[in-house]
């Protein structure tokens, strides 16, 4: 039998060996991935200066001055963003790729977020004054400012093709007085300041013909600027140094070129309103006097003349009506008004043809809330319908459906002991009212909605709540025919969502202390609102089916003004909340029952969070100086969980909106 020695030394010099071998290795490779940079690991902010960004690196935590020019602008939030009128296209400016510190204005269909592959740029390089879409939403009108501060406008169609650039001939650029687009989109206004004042140019939108309007005083202080539907007649008032006031009338459909102006007499107006008829050959002028009364007058606008010729004043009512609406009929023929009488208010329809006045509506009341005379201006087109609630000879309460010049009146609510709300919905095909009946000792609550024309009424038992905040949905930029609102019941707060075709609610929340700041996402179909019950709070999410789809919580005993924040996969949450009266910034994972976690407490915050791509870290923004703009901010970064990964005490920041996540490379 042999015995074998078996050494086990040079055994453990080969795994001690292969133990700090594979050590290197690990560390070397932990170490090369902290070093690796990060696709999103750099944190860019519009410098103090042109030409240059602030570039916060966390490979190296450096904070450097960065001149590069940007590789991808669409990954900046817009400056600016405005939406057609029929929602199908968005325009929107983005940091212009030079280092200029300028903008590109693009056009793009409203999908509901920035889609580089679909957008069109305008013009770059440029500093963008305004912007403004034609009623049908057919075409864009912009004003800008090129590189060597030259003001300009654009006009293009909705898609971005057939764009069209006309230099202005103003040498004071920072003054451009824009009045925009006439009701038919066949005419458009420019103001600018020239040597000796001020000039209105009226174009044709579809050759760009211009007529110049004689030039207007210097400073000038001009409102109420309004377009006939026609798209022919324009009229504005203006007030100049010394107080006095006039109207003046532009009639394009006229050969005769310049201007008149009619005084009115009055050394100020105040609250002061105009309205054309539909077909333009009338204006009426509704404003407070000396003593506070509300007046009317009615001017006739001759064809070939420029000089309006009054022929009817009211008094409409004292001081206590307010606001005193008016609104012409569909055909022109009437003017609708309300007067104020001893014992009541009543709407009196004056007819142009006989010169005389007629009472449509006996002892008019008004609701509690969205007060309907202020709904009736705002429903003139294209329905020119209005809800008008009255008491009856028995004291209670209707309220019906009525063309402008009484003509085709529906009964809507009859037996009402109160009426709350009267709403009209975006596009003016619905009208909303929240009602009351007085049974026994209690109060029956009601929400009856109908077509303009009183077609496809319904009622709903409301229960005992009153309307607090509405909110109607629009998607795809068009009413969906839902609407979500805030109640109150008794000192209890619910929110419900109410869709007007089916006539289906649904309740989202109930029994809670507070329940505010409705929101709606349209590209993503949720409903978001702030709630609070008994000291604890937080915002909840729904899609519109009614089941929640995600919930932060918050120790805020306060959400005046909350600000939120989530990450790209919805885990997390940063928002600005008030504790104690304080801001504070609070970190919160989806559907934690706890509160999460309080970063801080007292500081200023310009909001909102800004998530990197990975949803790993955010970065809160601090101003030192409260400006908000051109100032010096704070740059505080957080991982996810809002551990503080870094902080830039006094970085020069223009706004929060030109602050992105980029690549370091």
């Amino acid at each position: 039998m042999y015995l074998y020695r078996f050494n086990f030394r040079p055994f453990w010099l080969t795994a001690l060996a292969l133990c700090l071998g594979m050590s290197a290795l690990v560390g070397g490779t932990v170490l090369s991935a902290r070093s690796a940079p990060d696709a999103f690991a750099c944190l860019r902010i519009g410098g103090n200066m042109p030409a240059r960004d602030w570039l916060l690196d966390f490979n190296s935590g450096v904070l450097t001055a960065d001149a590069r020019p940007l590789t991808d602008p669409f990954s900046y939030a817009p400056q600016n963003t405005w939406t057609s009128p029929d929602g199908r296209y968005i325009a929107y400016t983005l940091p212009d790729r030079s280092l200029t510190r300028r903008f590109t204005l693009y056009v793009q269909p409203n999908s509901g977020a920035i889609a580089p592959q679909a957008a069109r740029a305008m013009v770059s390089d440029s500093i963008v004054n305004a912007v403004s879409w034609s009623p049908d939403g057919a075409r864009l009108l912009y004003l800008y400012r090129d590189a060597n501060n030259v003001p300009h406008f654009g006009l293009a169609s909705a898609d971005g093709s057939n764009a069209r650039l006309v230099r202005l001939n103003t040498p004071r650029a920072n003054e451009i007085a824009f009045f925009g687009w006439s009701a038919n989109g066949a005419h458009f206004a420019i103001g600018t300041t020239e040597t000796f004042g001020r000039v209105l140019t009226y174009y044709e939108s579809s050759s760009l013909r211009a007529k110049t309007f004689p030039l207007i005083a210097i400073l000038p202080y001009v409102e109420n600027a309004v377009w006939a539907e026609s798209g022919q007649r324009h009229a504005y008032l203006r007030t100049d140094q010394v107080g006095r006031t006039r109207l003046v009338v532009a009639l394009l459909d006229s050969p005769v070129y310049g201007g008149e102006e009619l005084s009115l007499e009055m050394p100020f107006l105040r609250n002061a309103r105009l309205f054309w008829s539909p077909d333009g050959n009338y204006l009426a002028l509704r404003y407070n006097d000396e003593n506070l009364n509300w007046q009317l007058i009615v001017y006739a606008i001759a064809p070939r003349s420029f000089q309006p010729r009054p022929i009817a004043q009211f008094t409409q009512g004292g001081r206590l009506l307010f606001p005193a609406s008016a609104a012409w009929s569909a055909d022109s023929s009437t003017l609708t008004y309300f007067r104020e009488r001893r014992g009541g208010r009543d709407l009196v329809a004056f007819r142009l043809a006989t010169g005389q006045s007629e009472v449509l509506v006996e002892r008019v009341m008004l609701a509690q809330q969205n007060d309907f005379l202020w709904a009736i201006e705002n429903s003139t087109r294209p329905t020119r319908r209005a809800a008008v609630p009255f008491i009856d000879e028995r004291g209670q309460i209707g309220v019906d459906l009525m063309n402008l010049d009484g003509s085709e009146r529906v009964p809507l609510v009859r037996g009402a002991t109160d009426v709350e709300n009267v709403l009209w919905s975006p596009d003016g095909s619905l009208a909303l009212i929240k009602w009351q009946r007085r049974e026994f000792l209690n109060s029956a609550h009601f929400l009856t909605w109908a077509r303009t024309d009183g077609t496809a009424q319904r009622t709903i038992n409301a229960e005992e709540f009153a309307l607090d905040q509405v909110l109607w949905l629009r998607e795809g930029g068009q009413f969906s025919g839902k609407l979500v609102y805030t109640y109150t019941a008794l000192t209890r707060y619910g929110v419900e969502l109410l869709d007007l075709k089916t006539g289906v609610r649904r309740t989202l929340a109930r029994n809670l202390t507070k329940a505010q700041s409705l929101a709606f996402d349209s590209a993503a179909r949720l409903l978001q609102f702030w709630w609070l019950d008994g000291q604890r709070g937080g915002v909840d999410g729904f899609s519109l089916d009614g089941v929640r789809r995600y919930r932060y919580r918050s120790p805020s005993g306060s959400i005046d003004t909350p600000q939120l924040a989530r990450s790209p996969d919805g885990r997390y949450a940063a928002m600005y909340v008030r504790i104690s009266g304080s801001p504070a910034l609070q970190v919160v994972a989806e559907g934690d029952q706890g509160e999460g976690r309080v970063i801080w407490v007292g500081k200023q915050p310009m909001p909102p969070p800004l998530w990197s791509a990975d949803g790993e870290r955010f970065a809160a923004f601090v101003s030192l100086n409260n400006s908000g703009l051109f100032g010096v901010f704070s740059v505080e970064v957080y991982a996810k969980d809002g551990e503080l990964l870094y902080t830039y005490p006094q970085v020069p920041l223009r706004s929060v909106s030109e602050a992105l996540w980029t690549r370091c490379e």
